[in-house]
């Protein structure tokens, strides 16, 4: 007999938005491309799993709200999305920074193997890039607040040139979040099959 598959409640969180633009580079905003990012992973997530956006339109959300949704709610999983920025002026001849990252609390066995499961997904949104791994931080609010295993991933560098032109597209961005979507969705298929 086959074991139905239990739905998971996860929360996605789409960085910045409203007064906080996040990075910004060439007029494009980091609260732009990934709220498109999170818009297209909820599409594809919810199709199996129970999911909440902590916004879905360009508002400011305070931190201290975001974690309070996803902790209120009891949710599985809580991921953060945002774009990275180099420190560096982008002047020519400065080094670039460039691919994607995952960032979660220290000694969070759980996130750090959902982080390991997906890293491979995340790669693939920047495969000329070498994908920058996944990290251990004390220093981020919603990793250090929220109850559940908890990524906050950074995308990509919305000041690499290259990187740039490819978020200005927002069928680019769809497909970030539907690859974000496909590993969290063949990371639950693994754990599933696992019961």
């Amino acid at each position: 007999m086959e074991q139905s598959r239990r739905s998971l409640k996860i929360v996605l969180d789409p960085g910045h938005g409203g007064k906080d633009s996040g990075a910004m580079f060439r007029a494009l905003r980091e609260a732009d491309i990934v709220l498109d990012m999170a818009l297209a992973c909820l599409s594809r997530l919810q199709l199996w799993h129970c999911v909440a956006l902590t916004r879905t339109s360009d508002v400011y959300v305070p931190l201290a709200d975001r974690v309070q949704i996803a902790n209120w709610w009891g949710a599985d999983l809580f991921v953060s999305i945002h774009t990275n920025a180099d420190p560096d002026p982008d002047e020519s001849g400065m080094p670039e920074g460039k691919g994607e990252e995952i960032w979660i609390r220290p000694k969070d066995s759980k996130s750090l193997e959902i982080a390991n499961h997906i890293k491979g997904h995340v790669d693939s949104f920047f495969p000329e890039h070498h994908f920058r791994g996944v990290k251990e931080t004390k220093n981020l609010y919603v990793l250090k607040e929220t109850k559940m295993p908890a990524l906050l991933i950074e995308t990509g560098f919305i000041d690499n040139i290259n990187e740039h032109t490819a978020f200005v597209n927002p069928l680019f961005r769809r497909r970030i979040g539907m690859q974000l979507a496909q590993g969290i969705l063949l990371y639950d298929k693994g754990k599933q099959g696992a019961v």
